[in-house]
């Protein structure tokens, strides 16, 4: 299935190869969990970045469970910092 990979800061090394912007259509597989297409995309799930899907947070105790479907959008932004 296809969806959309959104990112930010160094996590745009996640977008295929040739991506102009923060964003591209991905393929994953189909009824893959965010996990599951985390591993597919190659992006390590060390919790160091925010991850939501349609723009709802899903937090990492979460993605296991929590399933995509064709069409979403999955957006991928490192840690907020600040002072």
């Amino acid at each position: 299935m296809k969806i959309t990979l959104k990112t930010g800061g160094l996590l745009t090394r996640y977008l295929p190869e040739g991506t102009e912007g923060r964003s591209a259509e991905v393929e994953v597989p189909d009824d893959a969990s965010v996990a599951g297409a985390l591993d597919a995309l190659g992006v390590e799930q060390d919790g160091r970045f925010l991850l939501s899907v349609n723009g709802s947070a899903v937090r990492p105790d979460d993605r296991a469970a929590h399933n995509l479907n064709d069409g979403d959008t999955m957006s991928l932004l490192p840690p907020l910092k600040g002072g």
